[in-house]
């Protein structure tokens, strides 16, 4: 193990990182200059991954004339805002290196405590930021903690930040949050990222003052999208160098509402895909079709992320036994190469693969007190591809639930004897010689199994950055139609079906109790328990999972309404007229299954549609909203956690500072459970209107 001060005298390998350490609180000298209002920091003041004894600040200072000269800065941390007696006062240089941001990892701060932190450049100051310490591992603690995701600058404002701090800013000092689980989508990597926009007029969303929001060209950007087959966002251009990255970090930090969230609290940040390129898998670009190897666009998205989300990496404490893997972010020159294809295992052995993916490692563990332990995994960077079949002549739209297992088994199918060709296809069987589908790749899965069985923590929080809850349609259900169960979607946890039940099994077998996954990803809240096994006729709830909808990226319902329109089966199973209300049918749809579904659109009887009901449409889903935007509150002491989803209005509006109203909060509560028990969700009950089919 690497003794923590030695790693912490090391930071400076990456330029723009600086260990400082507290001490005796003192009266700090103010920063002065010969000229005022020389610095701004347009992206505002940020901390992350808070421990007992300190936590990562981060700001980013620009100069007003323009220049990309070092910036001599300085920090400073109180106990209070007005910093008197200031604990740390250090001197550092932002540069161009970085794009002039700054990561300050802070030791020698005491445990379970609120400090108050800013930077001066000159005689300039940053915005105020607040952060705080972690408890001792050994504090019995309770916390209380938001977790969010993906937040598309271009779909929407940040009403949902705005409404969670006035929320935090108006509770009492004991039930204000403590820290903000963040799991991805901070960025969209794509201009233009909405079904059939006009690239012509981006800035289509307009502010409380009347003033558009505008979204500026890329520095470099790729070519427009043509309109081919399978785009439906033709103009659309995506991020491709370092500056682009940078310039999006940069834009989306220009919120007010964003920057407001950052000052107020310490983030704990996990990426998903837009971070990068959407359904992102290793290195690869994914657009159209089978994409292309992207290494260098790879290493650039990591550089950027590490730039601009405070996070401690290197040096993070172990779990017990469990070594931290993290790793700050370290350049290497790649190249667009092609892969080579799976071997043993399913990270392509391509040199220029492997060696931008090691560029950064994120995921990781933290200890809040005895009562949580916080498990980060990384979704993306070591998955393999989806399992998508080749086009299949006459073949149902959705990929049918028994060939996505096909694909996903790959050479250990049927026993280990793959089929030659798909069934029922003279197609060859792309997966035949494959190795077994992978979300975590074979080293992040054994680290995140060991770091279950050692925490000794009585909750294991785990940051997963899309669902693992099911999400299908049981069309096999429908009588004399001829169709197959299918996944709404298989670039998640949908589709890999093997090793989500190796990990659930893992669970169940070793007795790893009081495990709850937060995730985000797939625009809609969801609730529910974690079964061993989704197929089998008795199945075991061994976790629980809560998935948050978007800031304001847009719902799935809207989406599904739109894409549906040609289909009158597939529209009712989304949507039906009663009166004047547009029912948003597609929670029953998920919850009871298609039959019932259809028979509630048909019908407008509950009576008559229930008598279909399916509890095994999706096993152990037992709330969805699709038709959200918002984030969830959890609250976690030693004997049950409470979680409110927070539905948010519309995001397309600006709220201005107030924030978005509250539509609803669906509150669920559980119980913490024994080895050899089952974990026994209860909710929701509501605050406001519940969604349909829950009034």
């Amino acid at each position: 193990m690497l003794d923590r001060r030695s790693v912490l005298k090391g930071l400076a390998g990456f330029a723009g990182t600086f260990a400082a350490t507290a001490r005796a609180p003192f009266a700090a000298a103010t920063p002065r200059s010969l000229i005022s209002g020389r610095y701004r920091f347009p992206q505002g003041v940020a901390s992350g991954d808070p421990q007992p004894d300190g936590v990562v600040l981060w700001t980013r200072v620009a100069a007003n004339d323009g220049s990309d000269d070092p910036v001599d800065l300085r920090v400073q941390i109180s106990r209070a805002p007005d910093f008197v007696e200031v604990v740390l006062d250090e001197a550092m240089t932002a540069t161009k290196a970085t794009d002039h941001t700054m990561r300050i990892v802070v030791q020698g701060l005491d445990p379970d405590s609120i400090y108050f932190y800013r930077f001066a450049a000159g005689g300039d100051f940053s915005r105020l930021g607040r952060t705080r310490t972690a408890p001792m591992p050994d504090a019995d603690r309770p916390t209380r903690f938001a977790f969010a995701a993906c937040q598309s600058y271009e779909q929407g404002f940040y009403g949902a930040w705005a409404r969670m701090l006035a929320d935090d800013l108006a509770s009492p000092t004991e039930t204000q949050i403590d820290f903000v689980l963040f799991l991805g989508d901070f960025i969209y990597e794509v201009r233009g990222d909405r079904s059939g926009a006009d690239m012509r007029k981006p800035q289509w969303l307009k502010g409380a003052d009347g003033r558009e929001r505008i979204f500026p060209p890329f520095p470099n950007g790729s070519k427009p999208w043509s309109a081919v087959e399978g785009n439906d966002k033709p103009g659309a251009t995506n991020a491709v160098t370092l500056a682009d990255y940078r310039f999006l970090y940069r834009l989306y930090l220009s919120d007010a509402s964003l920057q407001a969230a950052r000052a107020r609290w310490p983030f704990v940040s996990m990426w998903d895909d837009h971070e990068f390129t959407n359904d992102a898998w290793q290195t690869r670009d994914t657009y159209f079709g089978d994409g292309q190897p992207a290494q260098r666009r790879k290493v650039v998205a990591n550089q950027a992320w590490f730039e601009y989300i405070p996070a401690l990496l290197t040096g993070m404490p172990a779990t017990g036994r469990v070594a931290n893997p993290a790793r700050d972010f370290k350049f290497v020159e790649v190249a667009d190469t092609p892969y080579l294809g799976p071997q043993q295992d399913w990270i392509d052995p391509n040199i220029d693969n492997r060696a931008a993916l090691a560029t950064l490692t994120v995921y990781r563990a933290l200890r809040w007190g005895k009562t949580l332990e916080l498990v980060l995994t990384d979704n993306r960077s070591y998955k393999s591809p989806p399992p998508k079949p080749p086009k299949i002549e006459g073949a149902q739209a959705l990929t049918p639930l028994e060939l996505v297992k096909l694909l996903d088994e790959g050479r250990s199918a049927n026993a280990g004897e793959p089929p030659a060709n798909l069934p029922d296809t003279e197609i060859p069987n792309p997966r035949r010689y494959a190795p077994r589908g992978s979300v975590l790749g074979p080293t992040q899965k054994a680290w995140f199994k060991e770091v279950l069985k050692e925490s000794e923590a009585r909750w294991k929080i785990w940051a997963n950055p899309f669902p693992a809850l099911p999400f299908r349609l049981d069309l096999g259900s429908l009588v004399f139609a001829g169709m197959e169960d299918a996944p709404i979607g298989v670039d998640g946890w949908n589709g890999y079906p093997s090793e989500r039940k190796e990990l659930m099994e893992f669970i169940r077998d070793n007795g790893i109790s009081n495990v709850v996954a937060c995730a985000g990803d797939h625009h809609m809240h969801m609730a529910g328990v974690l079964l061993d096994d989704l197929d089998a006729e008795v199945a075991s709830p061994v976790a629980v999972e809560f998935a948050v909808a978007g800031i304001s990226s847009g719902a799935v319902f809207p989406g599904a309404e739109h894409a549906a329109r040609n289909n009158s089966v597939f529209h009712s199973l989304v949507t039906y007229q009663s009166g004047d209300e547009k029912v948003e049918n597609l929670n029953l749809t998920a919850i009871a299954g298609v039959t019932t579904g259809l028979v509630r659109s048909w019908l407008g009887s509950s009576w008559i549609s229930d008598i279909f009901w399916n509890d095994k449409a999706n096993p152990g889903l037992s709330y969805i909203d699709t038709n959200a935007n918002g984030y969830g509150i959890m609250s976690v002491n030693a004997g049950r956690v409470e979680t409110n989803l927070v539905t948010v209005a519309n995001p397309e509006k600006d709220y201005g500072p107030k924030g978005a109203p509250i539509l609803r909060k669906a509150k669920f509560t559980l119980r913490a459970w024994a080895p050899g028990q089952s974990p026994e969700l209860v909710g929701p009950t509501f605050t406001g209107k519940p969604p349909f089919p829950f009034e």
